[in-house]
Formats: C-alpha cells, sequence, structure tokens
C-alpha cells in the first residue's frame, strides 16, 4: 500500500509539473506574439507618418511671387505697391495695395500632395463673397501638353488656414512634374505662407517671366469681387488663356484715374496698360461728366508720356445686370460711357496712337452675370476674360 501511494504521489507531482511547464509555455507565446504584434504595428506607423520638407516664399532668394510690378521694392512680401508709394497715394489705395490680388506663387513639384500653411491680417469672407475667393488660395497646374488642371483642395479657415491638396499623382506609376500656380487671397492681406509637399519629392521655385506683363487699373471688379475663388477672378483667367503676366492694380471703390496711381503705371514696362475704373466714377454729384472726360484724357497723356508705345485700352462700365428694371442705374452707367466715347474722340484728335476701346457690348454681362448687379459673379468673371482675351490679343498683333 505504502509503494502504492509513493507512486500516486510522485505521479501528482510530474501532472502538476507539467501543467505548470504548459503555462509558462503559453505564457511566453502570448508574450512573444504581443511583442510581435506591437513591433508590426509601430514599424507601420513609423511608414505611414510621411516627413514632409517645406518652403518659405518670403526667406526664399529665388522671387518665386508673381503679379507684382514692384518685387524689389515692396514694404512687405505680399504687397502690391512699393514702399514709397505710401507717400503719394491715398490711404484707402494704400491699405488696398496690400491686399494679394492676382499675387501668385509659381514652382515645379512631382509630389502627390501640397500643403499650404498661412496666416491673413484682414476679415476671412464678406456678405456678398465667400472666405474662398476672399481669404483663400486656389492650385492650378499645367502639363506637358499645355493643358491646365485645376486642383480640389481640403481647407480650413482660423487664425492660421490651411489648404491640403492630396492625390496629385497616379501612385500606380512614376510621378510626373507638374508647373503649378498658387493664386493668392484676392482681398486679404497675406501676413505669412508656407508651402510644404512630401520629403522625397521634387521641389523647384519658378523665378520671374521675362514677358512684359499686362497692367490692370480698375476696381473692385478688377480685383476679384465676387469670384468663388482666386482663380477665377478675370485677371487670373486672362493670365492663363494669354499666357502673359498679369499685374492686378485694382481697388475696391478706389479705382478712380488719379494722377498718383497713374504715376506707378509709367514704371512698370507693360505690354498693354488696361484702364477699368468708370464702375468707380458713376455717384452722381461726386465727379462732373467735364471733370469725368479731363481725368480719363489725361491719365493717357500721362502715360503716353512716358510710355509712347505701349498700346492703352479703356473700358466702358460693363453696366448693371439690374438696368431693365431700375432706370436710374441704366443711366448711371450709360452716362459716363457716353463720356469715355467722347474722350477717345478728342485724344484721337490729337493724333494720339495706340489706344483702343472694350465695349460694355463686347464683354456681354446679362441677368445671370453678377451677384448684386455690380459685381461679376463666376460667369460674369468669364465673360470679362473672354472679351479681354480677343481684344488684347488683336492689339498684341496690331504691335508686333
Amino acid at each position: 500500500m505504502e509503494i502504492i501511494k509513493a507512486t500516486l504521489r510522485d505521479t501528482s507531482y510530474q501532472n502538476t509539473s507539467a501543467t505548470r511547464w504548459s503555462s509558462h509555455a503559453a505564457n511566453a507565446k502570448n508574450v512573444f506574439i504581443t511583442f510581435l504584434l506591437i513591433f508590426l504595428f509601430s514599424t507601420a506607423f513609423s511608414q505611414s507618418i510621411q516627413r514632409f520638407k517645406t518652403w518659405t516664399p518670403a526667406a526664399d532668394t529665388v522671387q518665386a511671387l508673381q503679379g507684382q510690378g514692384w518685387p524689389t521694392k515692396v514694404a512687405n512680401y505680399y504687397d502690391r505697391l512699393p514702399a514709397y508709394a505710401q507717400q503719394t497715394v491715398r490711404k484707402e489705395v494704400w491699405n488696398l495695395g496690400k491686399e494679394s490680388a492676382g499675387l501668385q506663387l509659381r514652382f515645379k513639384t512631382d509630389a502627390q500632395e501640397i500643403r499650404v500653411k498661412y496666416t491673413v491680417g484682414g476679415s476671412l469672407q464678406m456678405p456678398h463673397m465667400p472666405a474662398t475667393g476672399v481669404s483663400g488660395v486656389d492650385l492650378y497646374a499645367r502639363n506637358n501638353r499645355g493643358d491646365w488642371l485645376w486642383a480640389a483642395g481640403n481647407y480650413a479657415f482660423g487664425d492660421t488656414i490651411v489648404f491640403r491638396f492630396q492625390g496629385l499623382n497616379n501612385k500606380d506609376a512614376t510621378p510626373t512634374a507638374l508647373d503649378y500656380v498658387l493664386y493668392l487671397p484676392l482681398y486679404n492681406t497675406v501676413t505669412s505662407m508656407q508651402i510644404s509637399v512630401p520629403e522625397q519629392a521634387t521641389f523647384k521655385p519658378t523665378p520671374l517671366p521675362v514677358e512684359k506683363p499686362i497692367v490692370v487699373y480698375g476696381t473692385s471688379i478688377a480685383q476679384g469681387a465676387c469670384a468663388s475663388r482666386p482663380g477665377l477672378a478675370w485677371t487670373n483667367i486672362l493670365g492663363r488663356k494669354t499666357g502673359l503676366p498679369i499685374i492686378n492694380l485694382g481697388f475696391s471703390g478706389n479705382g478712380r484715374l488719379e494722377p498718383a496711381v497713374i504715376k506707378l503705371l509709367t514704371e512698370i514696362d507693360a505690354a498693354v496698360y488696361v484702364l477699368d475704373c468708370l464702375p468707380n466714377l458713376t455717384s452722381p454729384g461726386d465727379i462732373t461728366p467735364d471733370e469725368l472726360k479731363k481725368r480719363i484724357v489725361s491719365s493717357v497723356q500721362q502715360l503716353q508720356a512716358q510710355r509712347p508705345a505701349t498700346p492703352i485700352l479703356l473700358t466702358d462700365h460693363d453696366g448693371y445686370t439690374d438696368e431693365a428694371i431700375n432706370p436710374t442705374r441704366r443711366k448711371s452707367y450709360q452716362d459716363v460711357n457716353t463720356v469715355l466715347g467722347q474722350a477717345l474722340d478728342s485724344l484721337r484728335a490729337l493724333g494720339l496712337k495706340h489706344i483702343f476701346h472694350l465695349s460694355k457690348k463686347e464683354i456681354n454681362q446679362d441677368i445671370e452675370s453678377t451677384v448684386d448687379g455690380t459685381h461679376p459673379n463666376d460667369t460674369g468673371m468669364l465673360h470679362y476674360a473672354e472679351a479681354y482675351e480677343k481684344k488684347i490679343n488683336k492689339i498684341l498683333s496690331k504691335n508686333r
């Protein structure tokens, strides 16, 4: 009996020991699997975190900001007027010159993602114009066939504005480097900006073009009100259509054919000067027909005294799209257009050449073309751009 008991005790011990070893092995296996999963997860996570490199245009020695008439003479990198203009133009014009309408950054990259982070100094939107037009940026690209492409971005507006453009190249093929243009806000002041692309992507800022620019002096319409995004302002559409640089000197409510601004225009060696200021010169009692005619004639003479061979294009008031129901508004634009016709006759009688006219009929706005009867929507902006393209192509072909 004792022998049997002892045998049973030994067997019980052996069973307990085996169970313990089995438990230790299971625990070790579980620990190994846990560490393996952690390793695999951390590796995958680290691979999913993409590193980016950042370009700060204002700190670069390459001047890639296009659309400025005085790129080396501005007080702040994103200004439209030279620093010394603060002493010669009205305060309203100077402040509007700090808004980045028509300015654009150009670069070449094969990046599949482009991030734009920037700050602005004014209100993000207006009652009749969305934040995407007032304060947003707009990204276009041109491929090797010369086709224009548009990139949709995800955006967030706040103290810092962020646009993310993703999926820009075919991930299953070798990425293609594209020439990009980033249009800056139409109605806000850019105070800082950075552009980031993945670390492995190529990136090269595009230097300023050598072609003479089209210089536009105008009103809120020229500045860009009320395009839904910057690339749809008519001056920016015109730039894509003609392939020429455009300098936007549209000043909301303040395109008034003033000698101080005309003098600044003469400092730019332009392909064409465009004077499109009549929408700011229609207020009853604000300026008489005689004074308006005097300003038109004087502006042309001032330009031609310094740039006698440069064509000057004078543009009609494009009208109010509620004119059929509001005869007072109809008469106000008809009156200034009549004065412009008289001024053109006087200039030609004086023997001045290289003077051209863009008519209201050619601009061809209709009741679907504006936001408020005055400021073009995107359709109205396209009407403007198409009319200017036809006219400017004719002007340049005559001057070749």
